[in-house]
């Protein structure tokens, strides 16, 4: 058996009153995701368990098949994994973005999406700056993503590191960063941190380059989703089976680091509206050859609901339905022993411009499914089937496990 996951990040929303009250993946033409759930079977499930923050951290391991509650350790030590970066056991790993912060407002949690080629001269530069005065070291990673590993010290003690309060950037995009700044016995020195690598950043060659661009510079680094070393059971340990992660983001390519899976990276893979479609399934399908099973991640949909951009998010929906989800149904037809699922990992709200949690629309379609008779692929239709998981880490166990899948 042959198994495919189809994950389109933050892609289910709430309807939106300009749209005549239906949400975007309802407004895209999704042909393809329709025909998931007409050949197979449509129904909910929560991949934020009740109590935790709904992110992508959250809501993708569940969509691995790992409970959140046992497996989550933090954000940034899954992204230091992708990364080869090994932690020590006296240091934690903080995310690192670089940010647009106007008058004390955030303007951008992306940096109006700085490029990689950009990123990397100013990541040297705080390395530059601050090692030789902080316990810390940066690790460029991919666009405005990057690491900060903090080691512990008298002053700031790796309990008091890590259980930090540090507010992730985008969820207050507009608003005034001074309230949400880390809090915490540990936080004295995350502030001076940050306050160093503004300084760092004012002046910096690439700003002044973006600045005559009339593009936004990175004006701050903002501190986040902070952990120790993770512990994750391998794919093979835990399913018996070998698999692949395709996706543009140090986050999800870390989970597949962690359960013992092929990171496969694609060139053109940006996260972004521009991505390389056709390459991430074409790298996914050409996987499944050595491979068990793979998990292609879209993080579009997810961004452009950051940046509150209904027209985008919408446009990210309809490519991710017309080049990853039809190729693969396409796929399917030549491969009848496989599975194909598809579904979010959370809801990312155009209106908030954040995530929330709450149970999201799956279907799957493919070998031993029994099929309800759904018409379309969408929040209201999946509500409708009365089919509801509330342990999300559950359906891709069941998606892998069950040789039968009827969840009547």
């Amino acid at each position: 058996m042959k198994y495919l996951i189809l994950l389109g990040d933050g892609m289910a929303d709430y309807p939106l009153p300009d749209y005549g009250d239906r949400t975007p993946i309802e407004i895209a033409n999704t042909t393809a995701m329709d025909m998931v759930a007409q050949k197979g079977v449509l129904g909910q499930f929560c991949p934020i368990p009740e109590g935790m923050p709904p992110g992508s951290d959250i809501g993708n391991l569940s969509m691995f098949g790992y409970d959140p509650r046992n497996a989550f350790n933090g954000r940034a030590p899954i992204e230091a994994a992708s990364q080869g970066i090994s932690l020590a056991p006296d240091e934690v790993a903080f995310r690192c973005n670089l940010v647009s912060i106007l008058d004390g407002v955030m303007e951008s949690f992306t940096a109006n999406h700085i490029s990689t080629e950009e990123a990397a001269p100013i990541i040297d530069s705080l390395n530059e700056a601050l090692t030789d005065k902080y316990p810390v070291r940066f690790h460029s990673g991919v666009s405005y993503r990057h690491l900060c590993i903090v080691k512990a010290s008298e002053t700031a003690s790796l309990e008091a590191l890590n259980t930090l309060a540090c507010e992730p950037p985008h969820n207050i995009t507009d608003q005034e960063v001074a309230p949400y700044l880390p809090q915490g016995d540990a936080a004295v020195m995350l502030h001076e941190i940050m306050t160093k690598a503004r300084e760092v950043l004012r002046d910096h060659p690439v700003n002044k380059q973006r600045q005559a661009a009339e593009n936004l510079p990175a004006t701050n680094i903002w501190l986040w989703g902070q952990g120790t070393a993770p512990k994750m059971r391998s794919y093979a340990e835990k399913f018996g089976i070998s698999g692949a992660v395709i996706s543009a983001v140090d986050l999800v390519r870390g989970m597949g680091v962690c359960a013992g899976l092929e990171v496969v990276h694609v060139p053109g893979a940006t996260g972004w509206v521009d991505t390389n479609y056709e390459g991430k399934v074409q790298a996914g399908l050409k996987a499944l050859e050595r491979h068990d099973f793979v998990f292609i991640h879209l993080e579009a949909p997810d961004e452009t609901a950051h940046q509150g951009r209904a027209d985008l998010k919408i446009q990210a929906i309809e490519d991710f339905d017309r080049k990853i989800v039809a190729p693969s149904l396409a796929w399917q037809e030549n491969h009848p022993d496989s599975r194909i699922l598809v579904a979010p990992d959370h809801f990312t709200l155009i209106s908030t411009k954040t995530h929330a949690g709450g149970p999201v629309p799956f279907a799957i379609c493919g070998a031993g499914v029994t099929p309800n008779n759904a018409s379309c692929y969408s929040e209201a239709a999946a509500a409708a089937t009365g089919i509801l998981l509330q342990e999300g880490h559950r359906l891709v166990q069941r998606l892998i496990q069950d040789k039968t899948l009827n969840f009547q």
